[in-house]
């Protein structure tokens, strides 16, 4: 009977056992099977852009919305999506995008590939507790220390009209009780490639309106204009050159040599990448430039330059070398306008030419580059005669790891063609003169820092000393 009544206890005991092993199974079985809720973070390399996901319930069921925060803060438009075990789907047509998603259990993470027209990327979503904000410290806010001064300069034979702020210094001039008023040394700001408003915002940063803020407050008046065709300036931008742009900016430095207030021997150039182009091509040929700042200007032609461009990104994000070499003899064939280019790409795999931004689609949008007005003058212009023909002082700054305008090979170019030139290598900088790890464009956005303090320093002190 013992016996018996130990069985039975026993065999209870081991029916409960599985019992419960089957419960926790199908518990398990039951977690995976849940769609995970909350919010990730990824970063989309070739846009350089953060992507946000969060997946909610609406209705009982799960729902997604993808966000591009440093784009808008709403959801992206006419998202559709479906699940599928760990793998989700999203697409939104207005947009020409989709991603397939993985979920990783073992970080709770998404692996994602994602599509965009001709451009894909992979990246991967980290668990993260909110939208992305962007963080930018530097970033001036009112009341300021100093005057602003709303700016409008019309070219009636370009049909071009220019507008813009001028911060001017108060009069900090002892003198001005014994009725002498100050007048103070002034800089026009000239935006790199692409339209861009007077702050040259760019991925949350506004560089412009950081160095115009910090520039006054040492005592130097400063122009920053939106770029025509941008903000609240007009004229025509697709078929506008380098030397269009060139104009513009003498334009505004002219402008500003005759405001009150304004000493008009000592009013430059600050330029930033094309600008930093520009501001010699003003020089050359206006006596009236007092110095010119280059900010990651380049010292060869632009076609060189978007060879040194190509091959310094390209291997910092590990790609093969025989793979870069074939994309830097391709795009060279282009330039030179070589029609048999196309000859070159036989002999490798598709493979291959996607992994070298050389399969069908990348051909195509380099064609259609090649096209612009801009993009044909930009290839060919040459700083080497404007930095010739420049007799005033010139201070260049490049970022040691700018991957853009590569920067010990441009600064020896610009000093061997302009002797009087003042050159600076920054030591962990990039092309928008931040703070870095690699240089790589796709840090330019999480970096919060938005110029560095000692570039900043070197422009005002170089200005103020220039007479």
């Amino acid at each position: 009977m013992r016996v018996r009544l130990y069985t039975e206890k026993t065999d209870a005991m081991n029916i409960k056992k599985r019992l419960l092993s089957i419960i926790l199974i199908l518990m398990a079985i039951g977690a995976q099977g849940q769609t995970p809720k909350g919010w990730w973070l990824g970063m989309l390399e070739e846009h350089g852009l953060p992507l946000n996901m969060q997946i909610t319930e609406q209705d009982g069921h799960p729902a997604v919305l993808m966000y591009s925060p440093a784009q808008q803060t709403d959801p992206m438009p006419s998202g559709s999506y479906s699940f599928s075990g760990d793998t989700l789907r999203y697409e939104s047509k207005p947009l020409g995008l989709k991603m397939k998603l993985i979920y990783r259990q073992n970080d709770s993470s998404w692996s994602c590939s994602f599509t965009q027209g001709f451009l894909a990327s992979k990246l991967t979503l980290y668990p993260t507790d909110t939208l992305y904000q962007l963080k930018r410290p530097q970033t001036p806010k009112a009341p300021f220390p100093y005057d602003e001064i709303a700016a409008r300069v019309e070219r009636k034979k370009a049909g071009v009209v220019l507008t813009g702020t001028l911060t001017m210094p108060y009069d900090i001039d002892p003198g001005f009780s014994r009725g002498k008023k100050t007048k103070y040394p002034a800089v026009v700001l000239v935006s790199g490639s692409g339209q861009q408003n007077r702050d040259e915002e760019l991925m949350g940063h506004k560089p412009f309106l950081v160095l115009a803020d910090y520039l006054t407050r040492q005592g130097i008046a400063v122009l920053r204009y939106d770029d025509r065709g941008t903000g609240g300036s007009t004229g025509d931008v697709a078929n506008a050159t380098t030397l269009d742009f060139a104009d513009d900016a003498e334009a505004m430095m002219e402008w500003l040599r005759q405001q009150p207030g304004i000493d008009p021997d000592r009013v430059g150039i600050v330029g930033h990448s094309e600008g930093g182009l520009i501001a010699p091509i003003v020089a050359s040929r206006n006596r009236h430039t007092g110095f010119i700042v280059m900010l990651a200007g380049p010292g060869y032609s632009g076609g060189e330059i978007l060879l040194q461009q190509n091959e310094a990104l390209w291997q910092a994000q590990g790609a093969d070398t025989a793979l870069i070499s074939l994309r830097l003899r391709f795009l060279s064939a282009l330039f030179a306008g070589d029609t048999n280019a196309d000859q070159m790409l036989a002999a490798y795999s598709k493979e291959q030419l996607k992994e070298a931004g050389l399969n069908k689609g990348g051909v195509m949008m380099l064609r259609q580059q090649l096209e612009n007005p801009w993009m044909k003058t930009f290839i060919s212009l040459n700083p080497k005669p404007y930095l010739k023909k420049t007799r005033c002082p010139i201070l260049a700054i490049n970022g040691e790891k700018d991957l853009q305008v590569p920067s010990l090979k441009n600064l020896l170019s610009i000093q061997y063609w302009a002797p009087q030139a003042e050159v600076h290598p920054m030591p962990g900088l990039n092309h928008l003169m931040q703070h870095c790890k690699t240089g790589l464009p796709n840090e330019y956005m999480l970096i919060e820092e938005t110029m560095a303090p000692e570039v900043m320093e070197l422009v005002a002190k170089f200005i103020l000393r220039t007479k």
